[in-house]
């Protein structure tokens, strides 16, 4: 059996969604707050499922580098929400029917928790931010 290396078992999703959206000539969404906001939360669905797969098939294997491939996979997925311009998200872009806000916070939760028990305060106080805009489109929405 091959030992897993942290550093590249997770490389088969190094060509991120940034990427597939140039492929496909759709960059232009790449400002879109949501279109990006979208791209955290649905990549830490994918993490979820691929930690599955991964401790189903290679549990003590996975379980001596699973700290160090969540921290590398967990930057990147904050590394797009740096992306988000808050400044942007009011009457520029309109949130369609598939923006999944209480998806997005979850997301936000669970990298806020990650980032605080890491004692990352940095990133938190930048995440926080995130959580307010999304408690504020929330209150927006309601009193519309």
């Amino acid at each position: 059996m091959h030992k897993l290396d942290p550093h590249t078992l997770f490389s088969i999703f190094e060509k991120g969604d940034e990427e597939v959206y140039k492929e496909h000539g759709y960059e232009d969404v790449l400002d879109n707050p949501f279109v990006l906001m979208n791209m955290v939360t649905r990549g830490l669905e994918n993490y979820d499922l691929l930690c599955i797969i991964y401790n189903r098939n290679y549990k003590e294997q996975f379980a001596n580098v699973q700290h160090l491939v969540k921290d590398k996979y967990f930057a990147k997925l904050y590394n797009y929400l740096l992306r988000v311009n808050i400044d942007t998200v009011d009457d520029i872009y309109e949130i369609g029917e598939s923006y999944e806000r209480n998806a997005s916070r979850q997301a936000l939760d669970t990298l806020l928790d990650y980032y605080e028990d890491k004692e990352e305060y940095e990133r938190c106080s930048v995440i926080t931010k995130y959580i307010e805009m999304l408690v504020l489109e929330e209150v927006n929405s309601f009193l519309k």
